[in-house]
C-alpha cells in the first residue's frame, strides 16, 4: 500500500540532502524554499486524506487501533519546519534560496518521520504482509 504523504515526505527529505552544501558555512545548506514549501503543502493535503485510506485498510483486515495520543503531531512539526524556512537567511534578493543549518532542518525531519500518524505505518506494515 502506498501512501502519498510518505513519498512527498522521502522526497522532501532528498530535497534537503541533495541541496547545495556551502563550503564557507560549514553545516549549512542551501535550499530552494519555494520548492520545500510546495513539498510541505502537499504533506498537508495528503495526510488526511492517506490516514483516512489507512484506517479504511485497517478496518477491512479487522484489525483494531488503540488511540495513542501523542504529545506532539507531525503537524505541529511541519509547522516549525515551515517557521524555520520564513526565519532562514535568503542569499537572493527574492528569497527562493535561503541558508538553513541541515542539523536543525534534520532534527525537525526526524521529527516528522516519527510523529507521523500510526495507521498510516500500521497500514504499510499489514500490506507487506
Amino acid at each position: 500500500m502506498q501512501f502519498m504523504s510518505r513519498q512527498t515526505l522521502k522526497h522532501l527529505e532528498a530535497t534537503i540532502q541533495n541541496s547545495y552544501s556551502l563550503p564557507i558555512f560549514k553545516g549549512y545548506k542551501a535550499i530552494n524554499k519555494t520548492g520545500v514549501e510546495k513539498l510541505i503543502d502537499e504533506l498537508y493535503a495528503n495526510l488526511p486524506d492517506d490516514v483516512k485510506r489507512a484506517r479504511e485498510y485497517l478496518h477491512s483486515r479487522n484489525y483494531e487501533m488503540k488511540s495513542i495520543k501523542k504529545e506532539n503531531s507531525v503537524y505541529d512539526f511541519l509547522q516549525r519546519l515551515e517557521v524555520t524556512l520564513d526565519e532562514a537567511i535568503p542569499i537572493l534578493e527574492f528569497g527562493h534560496i535561503v541558508i538553513l543549518n541541515i542539523r536543525e532542518i534534520e532534527t525537525l525531519l526526524n521529527k516528522i518521520e516519527n510523529t507521523f500518524p500510526e495507521e498510516i505505518l500500521k497500514a504499510e506494515i499489514l500490506s507487506r504482509q
